[in-house]
């Protein structure tokens, strides 16, 4: 007896620190996944409002919401007399600045509907340089829908230019000439730029140019396209502004849709530059309430950080030559980007490559992986990406017939409310994912189930090095870490080191977390199917450890000794 309790005693003891042990490495791997969300959400944010006591050569977005209140009084379309008054009070607004602004009247046909000929009035000035190589172009329209008075879109632009002029009246002369470009019609079809574009003599002028766009009234400032070869573009725009936002994947997914910008005109006629908006807010975009009341400071206070030192480093500049082959390029850490010519992105994939096929090769000579269930591995990652898009996009279809359309619509527009519905979505995606992996992982080794979702990982990364270069990076680097992390669990003990796979998974969460934030904005909910899809790719990275852990050497013995000695 005396032999049994202490069998029982060493026993419980050492399964007490057993459970301690489990239970902290839990704590640390939820501390690890959700450490890496926090980093990447931290990206998408705007900066602080800068009140009207700043220095007098900074932006200030309160200074600037005066001119949005007078822009966005009334909605100011093309043609009503609100309009006149919106175009009469920037010409004011320039003289007072000193400027000797110009109208430039125009008619241009709509290319698109009934074929209607807008006359249109582009509001121009120009401030000379010291020693102009080509001009520095701001660019942002001022005429709002009908339904709306268009303080997000686009009187923040517009507002955030008057702003800039003023700022840089105070801080000192540049080298370039910088003009200014308040277009016209841009709500009915592109037709101002499409004036200037055709018919201006300016627009030979241009060395590169800034358009500032909105849709929605809240929200980071973020650069979403740039004209084609934008390798010195990009990296001297990293350089200029204090808080860039930009990722090239959403660069290369915008231009595969059919959306258009007043960039897109101006680089359609061979001008070099970048494209900037803010996103959130929806329900605001096009509508009545997009008023200055409702406008985010923040997200004026980002246009104008960027217009003001955009402005004044490439207006410093020799812009005679700005073509540069294609980067690739994204946030990291806040504000931190990290950027890379596309020249690089075939040879990284090559590595991938590489290094997967040792990484079978690592698996199979420690017996640890067979290519029968590489491939059932492969399989089970491509049937849980499909039973959550089926059951999700099921779900949507049942909220979508259940609750009013009001309210639908509130959902997809308004993240305050959208939110809780995603997340929802989220952690119903988990649950199917935690219990398919786990049910399926009674017939397929951790590793086998580890390196067949890397295949499909490898697959993408492939896909989109060669066809989607911009956007190569998210799958890239997470394959690489998570290939690292898994030769480093072959030479472990079997299913000890699984969490492994959460440690090497975070660089992909960390990289995922933004550009899905992004694109539920983007996309919204009404795409619920998809996005909870696209969610669940980073989800695979820690399918290890959703899989049955087997019981090793001394565990095992532990629990004989402890039911022996009951």
């Amino acid at each position: 007896m005396a032999l049994h309790h202490t069998i029982s005693s060493i026993a419980g003891k050492s399964i007490a620190r057993t459970g301690a042990a489990s239970w902290l490495k839990r704590f640390f791997i939820l501390a690890l996944l959700l450490g890496a969300m926090l980093i990447g959400l931290l990206q998408i944010r705007a900066p602080q409002p800068a009140d009207s006591d700043v220095p007098t050569d900074a932006f200030s977005a309160v200074r600037a919401m005066e001119k949005v209140k007078v822009i966005a009084m009334e909605p100011h379309p093309v043609g009503s007399p609100a309009h006149d008054q919106v175009r009469d009070y920037l010409l004011a607004e320039l003289q007072g600045l000193g400027l000797k602004p110009e109208v430039q009247r125009a008619e241009v046909t709509m290319d698109w509907g009934p074929r209607l000929t807008v006359p249109v009035e582009n509001i121009m000035a120009r401030i000379p340089g010291t020693d102009n190589s080509k001009a520095v172009m701001i660019a942002a329209h001022y005429d709002s829908v009908a339904g709306g008075p268009g303080a997000a879109d686009d009187g923040a632009g517009i507002a955030a230019m008057l702003e800039t002029v003023r700022a840089l009246q105070v801080s000192g002369p540049l080298k370039n000439n910088l003009l200014l470009l308040m277009t016209d019609g841009e709500e009915p079809g592109l037709l101002g730029a499409t004036a200037f574009m055709r018919e201006h003599p300016w627009a030979r002028d241009v060395g590169v140019v800034f358009n500032f766009e909105a849709r929605g009234n809240k929200g980071p400032s973020l650069m979403f396209e740039t004209s084609e070869q934008n390798g010195w573009l990009v990296q001297e725009f990293m350089k200029a502004v204090p808080q860039p936002l930009a990722y090239s994947l959403i660069y290369n997914v915008y231009k595969l849709m059919p959306n258009d910008t007043d960039l897109t005109v101006f680089r359609e006629g061979g001008l070099s530059g970048m494209n900037f908006a803010f996103g959130m807010g929806l329900n605001a975009y096009h509508e009545q309430i997009d008023t200055p009341a409702n406008l985010d400071l923040s997200s004026l206070q980002h246009h104008g950080e960027y217009m003001l030192h955009l402005v004044q480093h490439f207006g410093q500049l020799d812009l005679t030559d700005v073509r540069q082959q294609d980067r690739v390029y994204f946030n990291v850490f806040g504000w931190r980007m990290v950027s890379y010519s596309e020249s690089w992105v075939f040879g990284l994939m090559l590595i991938d490559i590489l290094l997967f096929a040792i990484t079978v090769w690592h698996g199979l000579y420690r017996r640890r992986l067979s290519l029968k269930d590489l491939v059932s591995g492969f399989l089970l990652s491509l049937l849980n990406l499909a039973v959550v898009f089926g059951a999700v996009t099921l779900v949507w279809i049942i909220v979508r017939a259940i609750v009013s359309q009001s309210y639908y619509n509130s959902i997809v527009e308004d993240l305050t409310v959208g939110t809780y519905y995603f997340i929802g979505l989220l952690l119903l995606m988990l649950l199917i994912t935690f219990l398919l992996i786990k049910w399926c992982s009674r017939y397929v080794r951790t590793e086998s189930l580890w390196v067949g979702m890397l295949l499909l990982w490898l697959l993408l990364c492939t896909a989109t090095s060669l066809f989607l270069p911009g956007g190569s990076y998210i799958f890239t680097w997470p394959l690489l870490f998570s290939m690292i992390g898994l030769n480093v669990s072959y030479v472990t003990r079997e299913g000890a080191w699984n969490w492994l796979s959460v440690l090497f998974a975070t660089p992909g969460i960390l990289l995922f977390t933004p550009i899905l934030y992004l694109v539920l904005v983007l996309m919204t909910l009404d795409l619920a199917g998809v996005l909870i899809t696209i969610a669940a790719l980073p989800c695979t990275l820690i399918y290890p450890l959703f899989c049955r852990m087997p019981m090793q050497g001394n565990e095992v013995i532990l629990k004989d000794l402890a039911q022996y000695t009951r």
